[in-house]
């Protein structure tokens, strides 16, 4: 794509930056895959890309900040969306100084824009700090629903928040416990019944700590 920046490079799709029709803008394009049917392949893409776009459309529709869909290039496999100027959330804690009730109140932020994802319909599926922007004005934005599924299941929803979990173990360990307080405090807000997500996010846990176990002790042998 001529006139483009390159901004990540990922197995799945490849993200531009660059200006549509004077809009600043971002480019996603999905990835063919050599070992597949080339006709397979093409129509695999065109499903997943057109889907991605409507989920956006309904993610737009339910009140939830996230970069609006200005052009979908089948023939390309590509989605072009608004530019959202702000800080990925993963840099933003990263490079800054927080107290308690400063990540409580982001972690709140966080909560309530997975509850309201939940209460339409739609699972993230890569919902970690990387996939959220927070603008100038305390905004905050979702981005990239290449892994999304439209759903009323309670283990995708936990999912979800679970995959959080684990994002915030692991790249925010001394801010965790603040920020996932704060996320239950908004999501309880949006998703009445809160509890029965949180009881089945243990569950997944506990079946991977299970699974992990296991491959520990079959190593050891």
């Amino acid at each position: 794509m001529e006139g483009l920046r390159l901004i990540k490079r990922g197995a799945e799709s490849v993200i531009y930056e660059g200006y549509f029709l004077g809009i600043h803008a971002i480019f996603k394009k999905r990835v063919s895959k050599s070992y597949r049917d080339p006709k397979l392949d093409k129509e695999i893409n065109e499903q997943r890309t057109m889907y991605e776009a409507r989920t956006i459309y309904s993610v737009l529709k339910a009140g939830i900040n996230a970069p609006a869909v200005l052009f979908v290039d089948l023939a390309n496999f590509t989605i072009v969306m608004e530019f959202v100027e702000g800080a990925v959330v993963r840099e933003y804690i990263d490079g800054r100084k927080f107290d308690e009730k400063g990540l409580r109140e982001l972690g709140e932020k966080i909560g309530h824009v997975a509850g309201k994802l939940h209460k339409a319909g739609i699972a993230h599926g890569d919902l970690t700090t990387n996939n959220l922007i927070l603008k100038d004005n305390g905004e905050l934005f979702v981005i990239d629903f290449g892994l999304s599924k439209r759903t009323n299941d309670v283990e995708d929803f936990a999912t979800d928040v679970h995959v959080l979990l684990r994002s915030l173990e692991s790249v925010h360990p001394e801010a965790k416990d603040p920020l996932f307080e704060g996320f239950i405090s908004g999501y309880s807000i949006e998703i009445p019944n809160y509890k029965e997500v949180i009881d089945t996010v243990r569950e997944i846990r506990m079946r991977g700590r299970y699974v992990e176990e296991r491959r520990s002790k079959a190593s050891d042998k």
